[in-house]
This record gives structure tokens, sequence and C-alpha cells, in this order.
């Protein structure tokens, strides 16, 4: 008997083993091993005050652009000045740091304490626009607004406050979900837990006629909302909570 075809046929199976544990190698994994990547909105999340039910509307305080600084003892029910002069903007309280104040002076970012004394400039950051919000996961970054080209959408980035570098933090301009968060960031109102900041205007009327100004509110779940600025008459906005909950920072417009 000839060993011929035996040996052939030994040989085309060790061939299509081959062939099938290559084709089994190459395969991908399945999906359910595949890490999924993290989105635009769930890494803005992860800073103090932004919602996760972002409102498309926007409230009043474009009426305030720079000014003073003050700062609302929402225990106590109090406000004070906490600096002496104005051109200040977009003020936070920066997380795990005390009671510590960052803020813009036109593109520099100004750091002040709350208990008293000078503030002092850390650094300039070209094309700044907003300080939005302090990261809850790192305590060194700032979730911050930069101007876009010619007019366009802003451009988001992540700022470290130690050395001033600025990382980008693209979002999706075809995506109607990225798109409204940037809204969001641009605006005033802010979310801590239970806990609302938002502006208001107020009116009344004067011996020269009726007078408006926008003031702070804060409302605590569902009770009724507190005047937390009580600026009677001029202008304030930009506010921004301690991450005890305690202190509110707000910026009060030069009066006219």
């Amino acid at each position: 008997m000839s060993m011929r075809p035996i040996a052939c046929a030994l040989l085309l199976t060790l061939l299509l083993g081959t062939a099938s544990g290559q084709s089994q190698t190459n395969s991908p994994p399945p999906a359910s091993k595949q890490k999924a990547s993290v989105s635009f909105t769930e890494k803005v999340l992860k800073f103090l005050g932004i919602s996760d039910s972002p409102g498309t509307l926007k409230g009043p305080g474009d009426e305030v652009t720079s000014g003073a600084l003050w700062l609302a003892d929402l225990q106590v029910g109090t406000t004070r000045a906490l600096t002496s002069s104005d051109g200040y903007k977009s003020p936070i309280f920066l997380a795990g740091a005390g009671q510590v104040v960052l803020a813009l002076r036109g593109t520099d970012v100004v750091q002040i304490p709350t208990v008293g004394g000078q503030g002092r400039k850390l650094y300039s950051v070209d094309g700044i626009v907003k300080l939005v919000g302090a990261s809850s996961a790192d305590t060194g970054t700032v979730l911050i607004l930069l101007r876009g080209e010619a007019g366009g959408r802003p451009h988001v980035g992540l700022l470290t406050v130690t050395t001033g570098a600025v990382t980008s933090l693209p979002y999706d301009p075809a995506s109607s979900q990225d798109l409204q968060m940037v809204e969001e960031l641009g605006g005033w109102s802010r979310s801590y837990g239970d806990r609302h900041i938002y502006l208001k205007r107020q009116s009344k009327q004067a011996l020269s006629g009726p007078v408006e100004w926008s003031d702070v509110f804060l409302q605590v779940g569902n009770q009724p909302p507190v005047n937390a600025s009580q600026c009677d008459g001029v202008n304030c906005g930009q506010p921004s909570l301690s991450e005890n909950g305690r202190l509110l920072v707000f910026v009060k417009a030069e009066a006219e």
C-alpha cells in the first residue's frame, strides 16, 4: 500500500490547522473588552459648578464685564469687598486650597486670599477670557475658555495653576450636546450638589425714575431663593461658590 495519499492528507490537515490558528489570532477583541473613550461632557463634569443638565437659555449678567471682587458669607448673610480696585472678572475658588480665589485681570491670572492681604499676579495667558471652575479630581487644574478665531466659538482648555500651562480640551462642533455644554460654560449659572446660584434682574423706584440691576441668588434644594449679593442698584454677577458652600465670590460693577 502506498504511503503517498496518507502523507498528503496529513499535510493538508496541518495547513488547515495553521490557517485556522492565524485567523483566530488576528481577530479583534470582543467589544466588551474595548475601552470606551471619555466624552467631552464627562470630562467637563469633573469641574465644580458644572451641571449635568445644562440649560440653553442665558440669564442676565452680560451687564457686568469687570469690576471689584466681593465676598458673601452665606452662613451669616454678610457681604464685603475683597479688592479695593476694579478690572477683575470671572473669580473662582481653588478646590482644596483653603481660602484662595483666582480671578482674571485682562489676561493676567491673579491669586487673592479671602482673609485679607494683597493679591498677586501669577502669570498671563494669551487669549484667555474666562475661568470656569476648579477640578474636583485634580486640585491644581482649572477649566478655562479661550478666545476663538475671528469671533467664532470659544476654545476650551485646562490650566495648570502652578505653571500656567494650558492644555486644549477639544469638543465636537457637530455635536449638539457638546455645543450645548460649551454654551453653558459661557453662562453664569452654577450648580454645586443641591446648591444653585444664578443671576436675577431686580428693580426699584428711585427719585430719578426706575432703577434696574442684576443680583446673585442662591437656592438650596427646594428652599426659597436668597439674594446673596445684595447689590441694591449696582450690577453684580459672575458668581462662584466655595468648595464648602459657605463663601460666594462675585464681581460688583463700578457704580455709575
